[in-house]
């Protein structure tokens, strides 16, 4: 079978990434956006939103494990679970191999990403079926501004912050996250590339700084995601982030608590990195 050539066009990179595909799986146009779903010759299915790979079979472990499982882990006992963005499942189904946790809120902006995720990406959407998971069809930051529900973690798994996804990064945003915390609660999000976007790595460090008690930045490698070396934001109420509270028992290909200590960026570096030029 001839392979052609997909090119990714993504707004928030000086670069674009080209990927063979062998086959359209699923091509829709939601409310909100262009979905597209491709298999690769070497990274299998692929994820695309309005020209932009957001996963791939082969590497969405490394992403999907690091923004779930720090946090998790830094928490002594995660029970209330909010998830924001995420409609892919593969946060989803992180957060529920915590034995702890009882019930995971997600809340997605567009359902059928979901629905994709569920009919083609197998993968990644078990957790749909899960008792413990709720599902909610609202924005983000609405959301918070309505709900009276408290979270041990809350996690924002995003686009890239432009459009719909850049409300998740404001002032407003993040004291309402704060607020839907419960007292010793935690936050993580993804903030892309410290090659890229490190303008943006530290506006969001600083807008953090300003809310909550505890701080910090942590990364992986990720070859699909333009800059590769990419980012997560932590922030807490009373934990250390970089503190693993609970032993690691959830089967993962990738994270474990040596890898959770040593993605933390040395304090001499961090300090270099959020430092205005």
């Amino acid at each position: 079978m001839a392979n052609f050539l997909f090119q990714e066009r993504d707004p928030f990179s000086p670069i674009n990434y080209e990927y063979e595909f062998e086959e359209v799986l699923c091509r829709r146009k939601t409310r909100h956006q262009d979905l597209l779903i491709f298999r690769n010759p070497f990274f299998g299915r692929v994820l695309a939103l309005d020209g932009v790979v957001q996963l791939t079979e082969r590497d969405e472990h490394f992403y999907h494990e690091m923004l779930s499982h720090v946090a998790l882990h830094a928490h002594p006992h995660p029970i209330d679970v909010l998830i924001i963005g995420g409609g892919d499942g593969g946060t989803l189904r992180e957060v529920l191999k915590h034995e702890t946790v009882k019930k995971v809120l997600l809340v997605e902006l567009d359902r059928d990403v979901i629905e994709a995720s569920r009919e083609y990406l197998p993968t990644l959407s078990s957790g749909f079926a899960d008792p413990r998971t709720e599902i909610v069809e609202a924005e983000g930051s609405d959301f918070l501004a309505r709900t009276q529900r408290k979270f041990d973690v809350i996690i924002t798994d995003s686009t890239d912050p432009v459009g719909p996804a850049a409300s998740l990064f404001t002032d407003q945003f993040l004291t309402r996250v704060f607020s839907a915390l419960k007292a010793d609660g935690m936050f993580v999000a993804q903030t892309e590339s410290l090659h890229f976007h490190r303008a943006f790595v530290r506006e969001v460090q600083q807008r953090l700084a300003t809310i909550f008690n505890k701080v910090d930045l942590y990364t992986v490698p990720l070859a699909t995601y333009a800059g590769n070396w990419w980012t997560f934001s932590i922030a807490s109420k009373v934990h250390n982030p970089r503190e693993v509270s609970r032993k690691h028992r959830a089967p993962t290909k990738y994270y474990a608590e040596d890898v959770h200590r040593h993605a933390f960026l040395p304090e001499s570096l961090y300090k270099k990195l959020i430092a205005d030029d």
